[in-house]
């Protein structure tokens, strides 16, 4: 489970921008937070980003996906290609992702500064903390630390800068002499060496799922399970959500590439009609395409990141898919959903705690800045409240990323 997510000079965000999943203590929804067994460190199992169209909602996850993207690049491309097969969706989705330069544009000196992250997550009765920074594309730093839960002992793995790099126990000895400046030595050590402490770390950034809405061809993306009780469940989530979508017949020609995608419905009759694909309504085929790695991710209590998930859907739909990953009975793995949003229906707290609802904005100089519902004070240095309506309050301004008009607040003088 991720415990935090910071960065900085990336694309809309000069400043650090840090994301935190850690629970505050506050009163609400206090059964649906994700307690680490060893730690009993507390974590939400949802966090949604609000803002203006261009306040830098995408970005946050964008960040998140670069550095993992950065990461397994290389290691997708060459340490699995003998498992091409089993391995298909990733190496092409990998191998098309460009990790150009991205710093943050409308400031001249950010060219020369580096662009970081810095990320803390849990796997694996471990918790660790990997910190990366880039300049012009080559890695000035790179750092990774372990704890083992429920202690305070963190241990180095390894550290590295232009100059040196230090080596914890369990690697030390390795080559890292000849390792290319543009790759970063956790993906150098996973391709050449087999440690479990470097593959339980990329293990973990390469089940989370991405989910980018704001690409339509995601929506014609079809996952249906193999297995004939995970592809049941997919139907009766769909059934939950009064979706009488029995069953998916796949037509394929003589060189097994699809042709047709048929939904099976039950007419008033009771026999069965089947319906091309293209004929449902977009929101039902939005969920065609994600109902899958939702469900995949409950299972192994992997982080899904969703961007625009809540565009072509009923509110009640969105509300539903929030609601498996907050109700404990349901994510019994710790799985985690990050999504933007623009939905003011579910900003309630019916829906999300006040540590769960995140803003972005821009101040003035065009430079986003992103913090929790939580952290915000009034004027008089308050917080806000659990029962106020904050999908209200957050169209009249109140917050800070008022959606339709400039009004947003002076970051100087809050600060």
């Amino acid at each position: 489970m991720i415990c935090q997510f910071a960065f900085e000079n990336f694309k809309a965000f000069k400043n650090e921008a840090v994301l935190d999943f850690l629970a505050e203590r506050i009163s609400e929804h206090g059964h649906s937070l994700i307690v680490d067994k060893d730690s009993k460190e507390k974590v939400v199992p949802v966090i949604a980003i609000y803002g203006p169209n261009g306040g830098g909602k995408s970005t946050v996850l964008e960040a998140l996906n670069y550095l993992k993207v950065t990461i397994l690049r290389v290691i997708v491309i060459t340490k699995l290609h003998d498992e091409e097969d089993k391995y298909e969706s990733a190496i092409r989705q990998l191998s098309s992702i460009t990790t150009k330069e991205t710093y943050y544009k409308l400031s001249p000196e950010s060219k020369e500064v580096p662009t970081k992250f810095d990320i803390m997550f849990y796997t694996k009765g471990k918790k660790f903390r990997y910190q990366l920074s880039l300049l012009k594309n080559k890695i000035i730093e790179e750092n990774l630390y372990l704890q083992e839960a429920g202690t305070n002992n963190v241990l180095l793995v390894f550290e590295r800068s232009e100059d040196e790099c230090i080596l914890g126990g369990e690697i030390e000895g390795i080559a890292v002499e000849k390792v290319n400046d543009t790759m970063p030595l956790l993906s150098h050590i996973a391709i050449n060496y087999d440690f479990e402490t470097i593959d339980t770390v990329v293990e973990w950034f390469f089940n989370i799922e991405m989910l980018n809405y704001d690409n339509p061809r995601s929506e014609k993306k079809i996952l249906l399970p193999k297995t004939d009780d995970k592809r049941k469940r997919i139907f009766e989530m769909l059934a939950e959500m009064d979706i009488a979508i029995k069953d998916i017949r796949v037509e394929k020609d003589l060189d097994g590439n699809i042709e047709n995608i048929y939904t099976k419905h039950i007419m008033e009759n009771g026999e069965m009609c089947e319906i091309r694909l293209e004929e449902e309504s977009s929101g039902t085929r939005k969920l065609l395409s994600c109902l899958a790695r939702v469900s995949h991710c409950l299972e192994e209590g992997n982080l899904l990141i969703a961007d625009e998930l809540d565009a072509k859907l009923h509110p009640k739909l969105l509300r539903y898919l929030i609601g498996l990953f907050t109700n404990p009975q349901i994510n019994k793995k710790g799985a985690q959903l990050l999504l933007t949003s623009h939905d003011i229906t579910t900003m309630n707290h019916n829906v999300f705690r006040r540590d769960e609802i995140w803003f972005c904005a821009k101040n003035p100089f065009g430079a986003s800045k992103l913090y929790s519902l939580v952290s915000f004070r009034k004027n008089d240095g308050t917080m806000i409240r659990n029962d106020e309506a904050y999908g209200k309050r957050y169209i009249e301004g109140r917050y800070g990323a008022d959606p339709y008009i400039q009004r947003i607040m002076s970051w100087e003088d809050n600060e």
